[in-house]
């Protein structure tokens, strides 16, 4: 993994990933990927999902990624073809925790680029922003975040009734914590 710290955006590197900032470039594959209804069933995107929710989550990024209480998203683009496979992000719980997020693209499943890319956002978390855990909550039900998360190390602490807004309701949540020597 590749990454330099700064007040801006990071771009990290594997030999097959490229994880950088989203760009203008990358909203006509996001709106793609979130026109499948996996994501839409478990991630809070509007739906249905238009053109302009993609423009406004690019451009939200780069004030994000200002803010020292903002979100660091990713976008993860295959190095082969460039084309983006999937989004990562942190999001700053406190000072010392934040919350891992993410989305593969129904084009790129099943090829662990997320493992990759989440291992990659979750090194850069302990080695490089000093965190001393990082959180990871999705829908009780969502087994595929679920392995994903356990597959990288994350240990299943516990779900919560009715913790997860989405849409008109609340979702009943499961909650893993990942600590620096618990990274695969």
């Amino acid at each position: 993994m590749e990454g330099a710290v700064g007040n801006g955006p990071v771009e990290l590197t594997s030999d097959r990933l490229l994880l950088r900032m989203p760009a203008e470039s990358d909203v006509d594959a996001i709106m793609q990927a979130c026109q499948d209804p996996e994501i839409q069933r478990w991630i809070p995107v509007p739906v249905p999902y238009e053109r302009k929710h993609a423009v406004g989550f690019v451009h939200a990024c780069a004030g994000q990624w200002a803010s020292d209480t903002g979100a660091m998203s990713w976008a993860v683009i295959d190095a082969a073809d460039g084309r983006l496979v999937a989004m990562v992000s942190l999001h700053l719980r406190d000072p010392g925790m934040k919350e891992l997020g993410y989305w593969t693209a129904p084009w790129a499943r099943g090829r662990g680029v997320m493992a990759e890319a989440a291992t990659m956002v979750c090194r850069y978390a302990f080695e490089v922003l000093g965190m001393a855990r990082v959180e990871w909550w999705a829908g009780v039900g969502n087994d595929a975040s679920r392995r994903l998360a356990e597959k990288i190390g994350f240990r299943l602490e516990g779900s919560c009734r009715a913790r997860l807004p989405h849409r008109d309701q609340r979702l009943d949540g499961w909650v893993a914590g990942l600590l620096p020597g618990d990274l695969r």
